[in-house]
């Protein structure tokens, strides 16, 4: 028998995070006397903030180091996961693969009766709205917690490893028991908050732990493409269509490579009011990822499908509450918010600030906490 977990981080931001869970479960397998060994790999671009990356753990109890590695070691991906953790909620929404694959959803590799574990302060129907149907029944266990920033470039000690560890245990005690998690973290620590919070966390994972029925979700809206065998390639090879160029102003007038939408990186996305834009062009000329649009009224679209949610736009704004980064799952599309300004003025600056709500995040200056919460102000429309 052979047990597989995914853990699903963001890159850069939880990298660590995602190396630490998947070797923790080995260490604690491995002291239960099962065989375990764990490996990682980054999406297409290790350098890319936020994109949606795997670490993998396998745990046998019957299957030598040598059978376990074999049956396990080579492959990019994983078949089937018996526990997919997944830290950061938003990624409910989509993940981009290796290689860019397509959007692909983040309970892909769910098997039947295995468990989705999600890192999220939101209820059941809340995610499950925007995965994938599976024909099968599966479990969505909630870890409750916020998306931890203790990766590469930060260290926020918020004890979400050792709750991690003691949620996996909760969903699974074929992969760790709890008992052994608590002996592993006191020994390696000495410190008994975290052994309590790896406890806490297995106790309030058990309680929630919820089955989703088979055709639950929706019907994934994302091609996946279909690449090549290698008994397809002919003598000619394949070609790859160059990206069309040209520009025109207004929505998506910029041409991008439509095969390479990296939207999946985002945990926020901006939200701009128009009305109190002054055109100063810094969010269009500061954007890493070149996601605004310039408009026939020199205002400035933003694309969601290729923004990646960096916070530069909202950095730069030099007014006050023009552009304020939101939570990415309010959302449930990437329709053109200046679109929407352009038809509707007043409904668009109410539909703004009902999503912009009263917190305010960013980035500080200085990593290593994560991100700074504050109170933020609605600003009448201009007269």
């Amino acid at each position: 028998m052979i047990k597989r977990v995914e853990v699903q981080y963001r890159g850069i931001f939880q990298k660590n995070l995602g190396k630490y869970i998947g070797g923790d479960i080995v260490m604690i397998a491995s002291r239960m006397g099962r065989v375990a060994f764990s490996n990682g790999r980054y999406s297409d671009a290790p350098e890319r903030n936020g994109i949606p990356c795997k670490y993998f753990a396998f745990v046998s109890p019957d299957l030598s180091e040598e059978e376990l590695e074999a049956e396990c070691g080579a492959k990019l991906d994983i078949d089937a996961a018996d526990v997919s953790l997944v830290v950061d909620d938003t990624m409910s929404k989509g993940v981009e693969p290796w290689g860019w694959h397509g959007i692909r959803p983040v309970n892909e590799k769910v098997g039947h009766k295995g468990c989705l574990l999600m890192v999220t302060r939101r209820e059941h129907d809340d995610l499950v709205r925007f995965m994938a149907k599976k024909d099968y029944p599966y479990r969505l266990a909630r870890l409750e917690g916020d998306a931890s920033l203790a990766g590469l470039w930060v260290d926020k000690d918020d004890l979400t490893r050792e709750r991690c560890l003691g949620a996996v245990a909760a969903v699974d005690p074929d992969v760790i028991g709890i008992e052994a998690v608590e002996e592993y973290l006191r020994e390696k620590t000495g410190d008994e908050n975290r052994v309590r919070a790896a406890r806490e966390a297995y106790d309030a994972t058990l309680r929630k732990n919820k089955v989703v029925s088979a055709g639950e979700g929706i019907d994934w809206p994302h091609e996946i493409p279909v690449l090549p065998k290698w008994h397809e390639f002919d003598e000619g090879g394949v070609v790859v269509p160059a990206v069309e160029r040209g520009f025109q102003l207004g929505p998506r007038g910029q041409n991008r490579n439509e095969g390479f939408k990296h939207g999946t990186s985002k945990t926020e996305r901006p939200v701009v009011r128009f009305d109190l834009c002054i055109k100063c062009t810094l969010c269009w000329a500061d954007c890493p990822d070149e996601c605004f649009d310039p408009t026939d009224d020199e205002l400035y679209d933003v694309n969601y499908e290729v923004c990646t949610g960096c916070h530069k736009c909202a950095e730069v704004c030099p007014v006050k509450e023009c552009i304020v980064m939101v939570d990415e799952l309010q959302f449930e599309n990437t329709d053109s918010p200046w679109e929407h300004h352009k038809k509707d003025p007043a409904g668009y600056i109410q539909w703004a600030e009902g999503k912009k709500g009263t917190k305010r995040i960013r980035y500080p200056h200085v990593t290593g906490t994560g991100v700074e919460i504050s109170e933020g102000t609605t600003v009448p429309p201009k007269a």
